[in-house]
């Protein structure tokens, strides 16, 4: 049934792909399926030699119609029902077998260790042979390499995070059975058996945790996990429920409450259920099931710890030579606005010949990338156009710049017309302007000559005056419509570049850099300026430039200042602004590993955890148990990934916080971390935001497991098949 499952999706996903139609709202019958199939056959053929071959040449495989047409016409009506069902199933279907086959005697500290030895032998047989032998590898590695068993924990939760379960539960077997007193390592098995498709193995293993640890919401979270795998929704609810109490926006538990929501036809719930989920860390895969359930997530639904900074480029720093408001300056202020047009247009030059180098750069690089993708694709692999974390920032900053309620084109409108009145109004100054001086040659005429009076400083002091006043209130006009003008275009430049720092590669944001600093200095050397020479029958005086000369300041370096790195046995994955950097440690490559912890290593296994990384137990320290998805110790990074590979990294700090707990050590309880709030009229706060944090999580760190929905349909990598 499970292969005529994926026949049927396949079909369903095709037949909408190329028919356009919605997803079917019942089950097909045989006549119907075969109507569609011949439907898309006919959309086949119209598509072009040219058009298949780059398809293919993309990795994108035509479907074999005459091949699927055989199968279904094998299939009646009943299974075709079947099958549709079990693709459109929200949560598990009750597993009997699997549930009564739960050890129904409570582990003790004399009964676990035999627990864990049998439960490893199961797992040992439905391993490959390969990973078995690569485990044992590594085992014996790091056995001699280190004198404790944390690191071989730590190593299989490395394994974990980077994208290689079979491995990493392994390795994780292995050390439960020598160190079966580490409820971390305990709960990490249980998490990784729950996640790989053996739930009912890893429930005796959590209530002994449970029983220890009780309100420890990463064992309450992953009970919760295994029985929803189970099909048990009963109990599945219940620590579910205990969980979201204890942290309302569980990443893990909100995700799980919401399908079993859905289920029962509360869609009001499931929505509410995965917007608190998002809360606790972002995914695709969330913003996905709310537009599936009716609702689009909103930039304030996202939590974002990226404080924006005022004025990255440095703006507010660029000056001008001031505009004449008398004629006594108008030709010396003349004289510096040339030179700083040109010393603008300079730089503009240098800017576009930059600009050139680094747009083939980066078409190099793109070209590069896209071959990656597309060789990905063929396959059956993926890799993502974007850096993996700028899908959250799309979502969380896309109001930026996509202006969808129209305020920052009225802002332009209302500052560009405001310009155009103003030269409009320039121009009736200059009309009177023209007026005035004539009136004044005319009644100043008779008086000059041979002979005559010949006032020169009366008719000097008279032309100065009205020029004098039209410059003063043309060059004043100016100022206040280019004023108003530059400070809509420098929060909407660095808009553009907090959005695009966050959701492009670090080559096409040194492109956008280069090009917003080409916009600015070609609009603040475009400004309209008017300049009035002195009266001609005035005597020139040299006036004394107390300005000096005009030059031209530094646009600030604009660099990502957020960064985490955590550092497992295995390797580093390192996150800077939007992307993510994992490189594996070379003694693990010498060991047969391969890197490709970017890659979707995880689509078949399960469908989403929460990977928490503190500071490990010192000597002599009580262990309180897992780190728990709402404690912030002293400084800590939780990961979420779904079957897509990581979709968040959130960092976390609060000083004076014990591992697995959220109680401060005066017996207060945290509040919470404080991150930067982004605001859409682009003011923010950056009270208390993490810009660095580097953890070390080998010998001494501590990897905490939070296991989240299970796969519905597609199977874990323990499941019989």
């Amino acid at each position: 049934m499970k292969n005529m499952y994926i026949i049927i999706s396949f079909m369903l996903l095709a037949i909408c792909s190329f028919g356009q139609k919605k997803p079917t709202e019942k089950p097909p019958t045989q006549k119907e399926m075969q109507d569609m199939m011949k439907e898309m056959q006919q959309g086949m053929d119209e598509i072009s030699e040219e058009d298949k071959k780059m398809m293919d040449s993309m990795g994108i495989k035509m479907p074999n119609i005459k091949a699927l047409q055989k199968t279904v016409s094998g299939v009646s009506d009943k299974q075709l029902k079947q099958a549709w069902e079990e693709a459109n199933r929200i949560v598990p279907v009750k597993d009997a077998a699997r549930i009564s086959s739960i050890s129904k005697a409570p582990l003790t500290s004399a009964t676990i260790e035999k627990y864990l030895s049998t439960t490893h032998e199961k797992i040992m047989s439905r391993l490959s042979p390969e990973v078995r032998s690569k485990g044992e590898e590594i085992y014996k590695y790091l056995k001699a390499e280190y004198p404790s068993n944390t690191p071989v924990g730590n190593t299989a939760a490395g394994l974990w995070l980077m994208g290689k379960p079979a491995l990493a539960l392994y390795l994780m077997g292995q050390a439960c059975i020598e160190n079966s007193e580490d409820p971390n390592m305990l709960n990490n098995y249980a998490a990784m058996l729950t996640m790989c498709g053996a739930e009912e193995l890893a429930i005796p293993v959590l209530n002994n945790l449970n029983n220890q640890f009780p309100k420890n919401s990463t064992i309450l979270n992953n009970i919760g996990q295994a029985w929803f795998g189970l099909g048990e929704m009963a109990k599945a609810e219940t620590y579910l429920d205990s969980t979201i109490r204890i942290y309302g926006y569980h990443p893990q538990a909100n995700l799980s409450k919401s399908a079993i929501e859905e289920s029962k036809g509360n869609s009001k719930g499931a929505i509410e259920a995965v917007k608190r989920s998002v809360k606790g860390g972002y995914s695709m895969e969330k913003a996905n099931k709310l537009e599936k359930l009716g609702y689009k997530l909103t930039p304030d639904d996202i939590p974002w710890n990226e404080s924006m900074p005022q004025d990255a480029l440095g703006l507010d720093k660029f000056t001008w030579p001031q505009r004449p408001i008398k004629v006594d300056f108008s030709a010396k202020l003349e004289e510096k606005w040339d030179k700083f047009n040109e010393i603008c247009s300079k730089e503009i030059s240098v800017l576009k010949l930059k600009a050139s180098q680094l747009e083939t750069e980066m078409g190099s690089i793109t070209e590069d990338r896209m071959n990656s993708i597309m060789a990905a694709s063929k396959q059956g692999g993926y890799i993502s156009p974007y850096p993996k974390l700028a899908f959250k920032a799309m979502a969380k900053l896309s109001y930026l710049v996509q202006d969808k309620d129209g305020s920052d084109y009225f802002s332009y409108k209302t500052n560009n017309e405001a310009l155009l009145n103003s030269l409009k109004q320039i121009e009736e100054l200059e009309t009177k302007l023209e007026h005035d001086e004539a009136k004044i040659n005319e009644e100043f005429k008779d008086l000059f000559g041979e002979g005559k009076s010949n006032p020169y400083e009366a008719h000097c002091a008279d032309q100065n005056a009205v020029r004098n006043n039209f410059l003063a209130s043309a060059n004043a006009l100016l100022d206040e419509s280019y004023n108003s003008y530059l400070k809509h275009l420098k929060r909407k430049i660095n808009d553009y570049v907090y959005y695009y720092q966050y959701t492009q590669w670090p080559e096409v944001f040194e492109v956008i850099k280069i090009n917003v600093k080409i916009q600015w200095l070609s609009v603040i050397s475009g400004q309209r300026v008017y300049f009035k020479n002195i009266g001609g029958s005035c005597d020139q005086v040299k006036v004394k430039d107390a300005t000096g000369s005009p030059k031209l300041q530094e646009f600030d370096d604009v660099h990502c200042m957020y960064h985490s790195e955590l550092s497992t046995p295995v390797g580093t994955i390192r996150t800077d602004c939007s992307r993510i950097t994992s490189t594996l440690d070379l003694k693990f490559v010498k060991l047969g590993l391969k890197q490709d912890m970017n890659k979707n290593t995880f689509s078949e296994q399960f469908m989403n955890c929460t990977v928490e990384v503190g500071a490990g137990v010192a000597f002599g320290e009580k262990n309180l148990g897992p780190i728990k998805a709402e404690a912030a110790v002293g400084g800590s990074i939780a990961v979420e990934i779904d079957r897509s590979g990581i979709t968040d990294v959130i960092l976390k700090g609060a000083a004076g916080v014990s591992v697995g707990t959220n109680v401060i050590n005066d017996g207060s309880e945290a509040a919470g971390v404080n991150v930067g709030v982004q605001t859409k009229d682009g003011s923010a706060s950056d009270v208390g935001a993490i810009k660095d944090l580097q953890l070390e999580a080998g010998v001494k760190g501590q990897i905490s497991l939070i296991s989240g929905k299970s796969s519905v349909g597609l199977t874990g990598i323990l499941e019989k098949k």
